[in-house]
């Protein structure tokens, strides 16, 4: 028999913890950010849904508007829904955000999206100083302002941290840099927990981001492509305090 919509899975996402429909999209959507549902794969029909959770129809359709608002679900008549390419996805949606977080992943995955970033984003800062317009570098000031705004709120401090390293990027008008966003922030998003785990690792991360923006902002581009090296480096190195690998 059909939960209510009173009854709750397990909640994560401060935002969505309330409704059953929002805890089912949770559930749904953490499948399609791990990769157990590809872009191009359909979701179970709405009858297999149903079953699975429990529930009525009306939650498992509340909860595929959820995520088709997101950006990570789209519907087609006759067709189905469908799990929609990453260049959609609402990376920065505070719900996409806790789901990222709430993600389990092997080792090995953190250590090579860490040598990922190490590779792409201090050449990204350094296109990002010499390119940037204005709006671009507001954007990029006002992260780290929000970033030391809300250091002790580890949420909003992640939320900040995100919208840093995109917007780098994006500052680069580079498209085929920009197009590398997706893996950029699944790397930061896996990888932040583990190394930035309390408020005091939070406070001693922002002035290297100052010191990137400063640069960007005084179009540096080398000391903007130093400053990211040393941010990076910094990160890779708490990183491999806290994961293992097999040797």
């Amino acid at each position: 028999m059909p939960a209510s919509d009173q009854d709750v899975l397990i909640p994560t996402s401060n935002t969505l913890s309330r409704s059953l429909s929002g805890q089912i999209s949770r559930k749904l959507g953490e499948r399609i950010l791990d990769g157990q549902l590809q872009p191009g794969q359909l979701l179970p029909d709405e009858n297999a849904l149903c079953e699975e959770f429990g529930v009525s129809r009306t939650a498992v359709r509340e909860a595929v508007k959820m995520l088709v608002a997101k950006g990570l679900l789209e519907v087609r008549q006759r067709i189905g829904t469908r799990v929609q390419d990453v260049g959609h996805w609402q990376m920065l949606d505070r719900d996409v955000l806790m789901w990222h977080q709430s993600l389990t992943i092997e080792d090995e995955r953190l250590i090579s999206l860490m040598e990922l970033r190490q590779s792409i984003e201090p050449d990204a800062a350094f296109y990002a100083a010499s390119r940037r317009n204005e709006a671009q570098l507001k954007a990029i000031l006002d992260a780290v302002d929000q970033m030391e705004t809300h250091a002790g709120e580890n949420s909003e401090y992640v939320l900040a941290d995100a919208r840093f390293h995109i917007a780098v990027l994006r500052a680069t008008n580079n498209r085929y840099l920009e197009a590398l966003e997706n893996a950029i922030f699944a790397g930061l998003m896996l990888s932040i927990r583990l190394t930035n785990p309390e408020e005091k690792m939070n406070r001693a991360s922002v002035p290297l981001h100052r010191a990137i923006a400063e640069a960007i902002e005084s179009q540096d581009a080398q000391a903007a492509s130093d400053g990211m090296k040393a941010h990076l480096a910094d990160a890779a190195a708490r990183l491999s305090q806290v994961v293992k690998l097999d040797s």
